[in-house]
């Protein structure tokens, strides 16, 4: 019975650690200076930043993220807008590289105010193992817009699917305890 005790413990404690390590809703940072830069974008201090130039609607930073097939997540973004009229495009094109869906908006147009805020937004599922994110400056009198900061969170857990032959392993981790308990007291 007390190896029958033991086998449970460890299949409860393998599924916890299946699922915990997928719903942690840690932040992975985005390097700022890994992305794909167009229509006059340019990194500024250190690398650290994305500047867009004034008036110039339509420039992008493209990023490429590593995710994983059927988790959801949520991307944090920080940044600046110097005039009200200016606003930022957050799109993800959640299949990546060489599909036919493109790129969907996360929201509606942001404008971030003066100063560096953070904005969190619209949760999307996973369809590939990397996905491309894009900002794109848009508005008018954007005098100096600043993209500082791109983190990404998973924040669901993996479907219970996912864990079903785990869970199924450690069922007949189970049963082939219980045979040799039946043949040791058989004996």
């Amino acid at each position: 019975m007390k190896i029958f005790a033991q086998a449970l413990a460890t299949v409860a404690a393998a599924l916890v650690v299946a699922t915990a390590g997928t719903n942690g809703g840690q932040a992975a940072t985005v390097p700022i200076d890994s992305a794909i830069l167009t229509g006059g974008a340019k990194l500024i201090a250190n690398d650290e930043r994305i500047k867009f130039d004034p008036n110039n609607s339509g420039e992008t930073a493209t990023f490429t993220l590593q995710s994983i097939p059927g988790v959801q997540y949520s991307i944090q973004v920080t940044g600046q807008n110097d005039q009200s009229s200016s606003f930022f495009q957050f799109l993800i094109d959640p299949d990546g590289p060489g599909t036919a869906s493109g790129f969907v908006q996360l929201g509606g147009n942001i404008n971030f105010g003066h100063g560096f805020n953070t904005v969190t937004l619209a949760t999307f599922t996973d369809l590939g193992t990397s996905d491309f994110f894009r900002i794109v400056n848009g508005g008018t009198g954007n005098s100096e817009g600043q993209i500082s900061g791109v983190s990404i969170t998973q924040v669901a857990a993996v479907p219970l699917p996912a864990a079903l032959p785990l869970f199924a392993a450690g069922l007949g981790v189970l049963g082939l305890l219980g045979r040799r308990r039946k043949r040791k007291a058989a004996a």
